[in-house]
């Protein structure tokens, strides 16, 4: 997996080294804050969850919009037709979720008008007959209204070098808020057709592909964008302004996708070579993955009225500060990660959020000679660690600062996946994110953390359960303390503690790597540890000079300690200390035949009282309870000398 690729050597030519901008891309957490800025702003205003009470009885199979959008007014009218199969017997009504602040007008069924009821956030079309299950049917709702804005809003605008300009960013919630919709994550539409007028000199960016733009009236424009791949509620999005519009495109073969850039004028220059380092990362992301989900449509940007970026589907939205290699690429990401596989909960917001972050890090370790790819690591890896509790499954929905919470639905999410890539190895990880992928029960719709478990457990043959269960619905990381001593004839001892930041996991089963360095040479080992204090036997072929842990950063851990001494034990002879951290109790297990004394220090030099009882020949017991939690020393000294070691009590 480490080969580049030949027509990404093409890309990098022309696209990168020409300009110089790859090498100003550095990583960096601030780049995390502005994405996940995104969506967390837009809604961080929330005075409370949001809860529908939708009756789910239908199945969305298509969206006709025409909506009348000025970009100099915070508000929009329009019609909304759906098409829909019944899913319950005697359907008698639909319901739609719309903002108690629009207000929805009339509705037409079966060429009828009715009045409709909107009460709270729930519209509802009366029908004058039934619809029986499994019939496709219509309806067509009229409103209008001043969206309501929190934050920067689900519907914003603003003015840019003078000019007004508008636009949409519904996610997690933000779709009921400008149109009356099924704003869920159990349905996806299976087609769109967006029409929408703005006043003339305004262009539209939407989802798809444009169709057409034809004068309306005297002061208007009509576009019309299509889009024929399932799509949810909340990646559907218009913006509108004075947009200047250029195209890149990807080419491969005989094959070549639009890239099309909708940006402000005043920025048009500066932002437009920015734009083509997407296509670098959409060679990646296809030999990585699977082809580009929408190929048959386009891909694009368009410029919106603030500092971050939302993946609206075939049509990333970015703000000018946005418009680096690191954000575009993460957006990019999501076209495969959120917009073709959706999380099926918000509960799984890393599916979205998590895989893109980590893509945006593979284009660090695959288009950059490797360069930034250590440093995306540690930042990402130290951000994780800057606090110690935190779980990548999101355990309220209602708090949108928490779905969006960058250290752990972004980073975390990320990490956990390099994790994952280092326990199953390149091979097995990427051809389950290819089955992933591909899986036709997931493909253009929704997905669950198990879903991509069970495809990851698949192509390596590993149970991880107890994998994600520490990482993924777990909390906190472990921290390491490695004691390596060297026997004559370069027998080496190996002794691997570990500790927890969070009690939520009482152990990190990793494959942990250590690195050994001496007299010119270095080698490797991969340390399978199962508990704490478990000590480790191998032979060396020279005398350890230095030793590094973890050297490619693949485990999620901080404040790592490592010593490197002559072993104070003969050979054959060993000293573990289980569990450590110890709670209630220590267990002492060794084969030094006879112990003539042992006591335990604390770190101030005071002796401790202890009880002590046999288990077995080589076991001793120790009592812990009325030890306080903290570091303390255990010596013991038996038939040939004095040996100590260190152990913690946790609580």
């Amino acid at each position: 997996m480490k080969n580049f690729f030949s027509h990404i050597f093409i890309l990098l030519f022309l696209y990168g080294s020409s300009t110089g901008l790859f090498a100003q891309q550095e990583p960096s957490i601030s780049n995390l804050s502005i994405i996940s800025g995104s969506e967390k702003q837009a809604y961080q205003q929330l005075t409370k969850p949001h809860e529908t009470q939708l009756v789910n009885n239908y199945d969305l199979k298509y969206h006709r919009f025409y909506w009348f959008a000025d970009p100099a007014q915070a508000y929009i009218r329009g019609a909304v037709t759906s098409y829909f199969v019944a899913t319950q017997a005697l359907m008698t009504s639909i319901q739609f979720e719309l903002n108690a602040s629009m207000s929805a007008d009339s509705a037409s069924h079966h060429g009828f008008m009715y009045n409709v009821n909107h009460t709270g956030n729930i519209v509802t079309v009366p029908f004058g007959e039934i619809t029986a299950v499994g019939t496709l049917d219509s309806v067509t709702v009229y409103y209008h209204g001043n969206p309501t804005i929190s934050g920067f809003g689900s519907f914003g605008n603003g003015v840019h070098g003078g000019a007004p300009g508008m636009w949409t960013l519904s996610e997690p919630y933000g779709a009921a808020d400008w149109w009356p919709s099924k704003n869920d994550l159990t349905d996806k539409i299976d087609s769109i057709d967006v029409y929408v007028v703005t006043p003339k000199g305004n262009h539209v960016a939407s989802n798809g592909v444009l169709v057409s733009e034809t004068p309306f009236g005297i002061n208007f424009t009509l576009a019309h964008w299509k889009h024929r791949y399932p799509i949810v509620s909340y990646l559907i999005a218009i913006a509108s302004t004075n947009y200047a519009r250029f195209s890149d495109y990807y080419v491969t073969g005989n094959d070549s996708l639009q890239v099309l850039n909708y940006v402000y004028p005043e920025d048009s220059l500066a932002l437009r070579e920015n734009a083509k380092t997407v296509l670098p990362s959409m060679a990646l992301f296809e030999e990585l993955f699977t082809p580009y989900p929408f190929r048959a449509e386009k891909y694009g940007h368009a410029q919106f009225g603030w500092g971050g970026g939302m993946e609206h589907q075939t049509m990333t939205f970015l703000g000018k500060g946005a418009f680096n290699h690191e954000i575009i690429a993460h957006e990019l990401a999501h076209q495969w990660f959120g917009d073709m596989i959706t999380c099926g909960s918000w509960q799984d917001i890393w599916l979205n959020e998590g895989f893109a972050t980590y893509c945006a890090g593979l284009t660090y370790e695959y288009l950059f000679d490797g360069y930034y790819w250590p440093i995306w690591k540690n930042n990402n890896i130290s951000y994780v660690c800057t606090q110690p509790g935190g779980s990548v499954f999101c355990d309220d929905t209602t708090n949108v600062g928490r779905i969006f919470d960058s250290r752990l639905s972004y980073s975390k999410g990320a990490v956990l996946l390099h994790t994952l890539r280092w326990v199953v190895g390149d091979e097995a990880f990427f051809a389950g994110m290819k089955n992933y992928l591909n899986d036709p029960k997931l493909k253009n719709g929704f997905a669950r953390t198990i879903d991509f478990q069970k495809h990851i457990e698949a192509t390596s043959g590993k149970d991880l359960t107890e994998f994600f269960a520490d990482w993924f619905y777990g909390q906190g990381f472990p921290t390491y303390t490695v004691e390596v001593g060297q026997l004559p004839e370069y027998q080496t001892s190996v002794t691997i503690f570990q500790s927890q930041s969070d009690a939520s996991v009482s152990f990190f089963e990793m494959p942990v790597p250590v690195k050994f360095y001496g007299g010119g040479k270095d080698t490797l080992l991969v340390f399978n540890h199962t508990y704490s204090g478990q000590m480790f036997l191998t032979n060396l072929d020279f005398a350890i000079d230095s030793i590094k842990f973890d050297p490619d950063l693949w485990l999620i851990s901080t404040l790592d300690t490592i010593t490197l001494g002559k072993s104070d034990l003969p050979i054959g002879k060993s000293l573990t200390l289980l569990p450590n951290p110890a709670n209630d109790f220590l267990i002492v297990k060794h084969n030094l035949i006879e112990i003539n004394s042992l006591e335990i220090i604390a770190m101030d030099g005071k002796r401790e009282n202890i009880q002590y009882g046999m288990q077995g020949k080589e076991n001793l017991k120790i009592s812990t309870n009325q030890l306080k939690p903290g570091i303390y020393i255990l010596r013991l000294a038996y038939w040939n000398g004095i040996v100590a070691r260190k152990f913690v009590v946790k609580r």
